[in-house]
């Protein structure tokens, strides 16, 4: 609760608080002088509990920072370039591989290592990330219990949109499309309970999958409707290359 700020006619008319004020310094003095052993214990204990919060404090903030560059490092791992046969690879410090595959799992081994255990900070981001390595390893049924036991708990409005969207893409990749249908399209839902941000996103996967189920028409209206919304959507190239193909059908 906010303090309410005295006004400086308050503060230039104290007689009424003198008497107050000097029989409570009286009544604190006679206090301390009883209780002086009382008050230092006292007053040891609250330090240490301050004490104890700034380390906590900065233990929380050093973990923080620790799972940023960790998440960091996968990411860097997941997209670092592939290494031709023969060729030197950069010293960036981190390992190289030939084939997509085995970036992928070097990826995953080194999130899992690092989140894999106990309640990390950036758990959830890190079990998003895990999801969509996931997916792209083609462990669609280890992706879609991973994103189920994400949505199961308590998320911030982006975090459940972006699980919600991997398990709809899960889905999807099983050929499980009525299911796909019934996550995805609660995306819009999740959109305005975060006041229309990724409204172009829920709208564009109804148009994707109208158009994966054979309905040309209703992807196309669709389609152009998010252009129309969202004239600065960052899936404007993609939605174009979509309407392109549609038309050549």
């Amino acid at each position: 609760m906010a303090k309410k700020k005295l006004s400086r006619k308050q503060l230039r008319q104290p007689d009424e608080f003198i008497g107050f004020w000097t029989r409570t310094a009286t009544a604190v003095d006679r206090f301390a002088s009883s209780h002086t052993r009382a008050l230092i214990v006292g007053a040891t204990a609250l330090a240490t509990v301050v004490a104890g919060s700034i380390v906590i404090t900065q233990l929380s903030e050093r973990r923080a920072i620790a799972a940023s560059d960790a998440l960091d490092r996968v990411e860097r791992i997941e997209t670092a370039d592939l290494i031709a046969p023969g060729v030197t690879p950069k010293d960036d410090g981190l390992p190289h591989f030939s084939t997509e595959k085995e970036r992928l799992e070097a990826a995953l081994k080194e999130l899992d290592g690092t989140f894999g255990s106990g309640h990390p900070p950036l758990a959830v981001e890190a079990m998003l990330a895990r999801g969509s390595l996931l997916l792209d390893l083609d462990r669609v049924d280890d992706a879609i219990a991973c994103y189920e036991k994400l949505l199961a708990g308590r998320l911030d409005n982006h975090l459940r949109f972006l699980a919600r969207e991997g398990l709809g893409y899960a889905y999807e990749r099983k050929g499980r499309l009525d299911d796909a249908q019934r996550v995805l399209s609660k995306l819009g839902e999740d959109a305005r309970d975060m006041d229309g941000f990724y409204k172009d996103r829920a709208l564009y996967h109804q148009a994707r999958l109208a158009e994966i189920r054979g309905n040309p028409a209703d992807a196309s209206r669709l389609y152009h409707e998010v252009l129309d919304k969202s004239p600065t959507t960052s899936l404007r190239d993609e939605i174009t290359n979509r309407l392109a193909s549609l038309e050549l059908k």
